[in-house]
């Protein structure tokens, strides 16, 4: 039953058959729903033209999407905004708090610069202090001094936390419960991004008490280039400002009162879209590919999957003499990190994407910069096999 299950999940993502996937980090597969109903919609389009009874359809869909969405991340469909990237919905955070001179923000040493310079946008801009937390990798991680150290740093001026919920850079899956729990203690907001978590890591924004976050919809959710989506719990809405404002921004679109400066947002998170009008073909692929994901793949099997295969992989990359394995040991969701014996990672990653194996280097800004493998639920023992076989070989020869 479980491999026929991978069989018919591997028909509805051709993508993986025509290589080894291995970086859906950077873009997941496109399932074949998704492709279709995104032809559909160009052509009717192109065929028939955009107007009124579109603009309802479109409006329709973006509310079913978010419900999507928030179901699959333990959210209330009113918590839950539209974007067009992760990077745009902590830019949205951000920007949207009210900064004071002094305030400080804490952030780790393993971010992306989707967090790092929206950061450093807003520290010129408002004069506020940033502190970084080092956070080691591989057997020197060490989850209670992690902790440790971020209650040491934190002040009365400390007023968010910013961290990943997978590190794009290690491999390591941040403890956001224990995080959010210190940061409430000490009446600070925590902002996750999720661009590596959400569809890779477990995740109930409600259990882990999250104020907000970002995730994208083109890394593991399987969408297409173009949308994402913002969580902010409800009682944190009233308490960041719309970044931009748009007529989706606004509760009646047509109805805004131009002798007054006031104007009246759209309920809850609806009014940090920025959008009035989204892509409505990118729109129906990112919904159909949460339905694919929620109905034919199941949220929980693919979590497990995706567990058991990147604990299968670190097995057997553990013992080539060669890698030193960055990922901290049981800290892992979809991503194994390791650098390899005298060679460049660039370098072999080519060598290895020319062998048909799409696996990546993680900058060299952003050290250890490691080689970066992401291991999907569609992958197979088979190709994590040749993987393994195929590293040993490049490495000898």
């Amino acid at each position: 039953m479980e491999n026929e299950k991978i069989e018919r999940i591997r028909r509805e993502l051709p993508a993986v058959n025509s290589c080894f996937y291995l970086n859906t980090g950077t873009n997941g597969p496109l399932c074949r729903k998704t492709d279709e109903v995104m032809r559909k919609e160009l052509e009717k389009e192109y065929l028939e033209g955009r107007y009124l009874p579109f603009l309802s359809e479109l409006y329709k869909d973006m509310d079913e999407t978010r419900k999507l969405v928030a179901d699959f991340i333990g959210a209330d469909y009113e918590e839950i905004a539209l974007t067009h990237t992760a990077t745009e919905g902590m830019n949205l955070i951000l920007w949207g708090i009210n900064w004071q001179p002094g305030d400080e923000i804490i952030t780790t040493n393993r971010e992306h610069v989707a967090s790092l310079a929206p950061i450093s946008l807003i520290k010129n801009k408002f004069g506020i202090n940033v502190k970084y937390l080092e956070v080691e990798y591989g057997d020197n991680y060490k989850e209670k001094n992690f902790l440790d150290n971020f209650r040491k740093r934190i002040t009365p001026k400390s007023k968010i936390l910013v961290v990943s919920h997978v590190s794009f850079s290690t491999g390591l899956t941040f403890p956001l419960k224990e995080l959010a729990k210190i940061c409430h203690e000490n009446n600070m907001y925590i902002l996750v991004d999720g661009a590596q978590g959400a569809g890779a890591a477990s995740l109930d924004v409600h259990d882990f008490d999250i104020d907000f976050y970002s995730l994208a919809g083109r890394k593991w959710l399987l969408g297409p280039e173009g949308i994402s989506a913002l969580y902010v719990a409800r009682h944190r809405i009233s308490e960041i400002d719309p970044t931009f404002i748009s007529p989706s921004s606004i509760r009646d679109r047509h109805d805004l009162d131009i002798e007054s400066p006031y104007i009246i947002p759209a309920p809850y998170a609806a009014r940090f879209q920025t959008a009035t009008s989204i892509n409505r073909p990118i729109l129906l692929g990112f919904k159909e590919a949460l339905n694919f994901l929620t109905k034919d793949v199941g949220k929980e099997w693919m979590l497990d999957r995706i567990s058991f295969l990147v604990s299968y992989l670190r097995e057997k990359l553990e013992l080539i003499p060669e890698l030193v394995i960055v990922t901290p040991k049981g800290k892992e969701s979809g991503f194994i990190h390791f650098l390899v014996e005298n060679r460049e990672p660039v370098e072999f990653c080519s060598l290895m994407n020319d062998r048909k194996f799409m696996i990546r280097p993680v900058p060299s800004q952003h050290l250890p910069a490691p080689v970066r493998v992401s291991v999907g639920f569609y992958n197979t023992i088979s190709e994590l096999d040749g993987l393994v076989d195929n590293i040993k070989d490049v490495i000898h020869n």
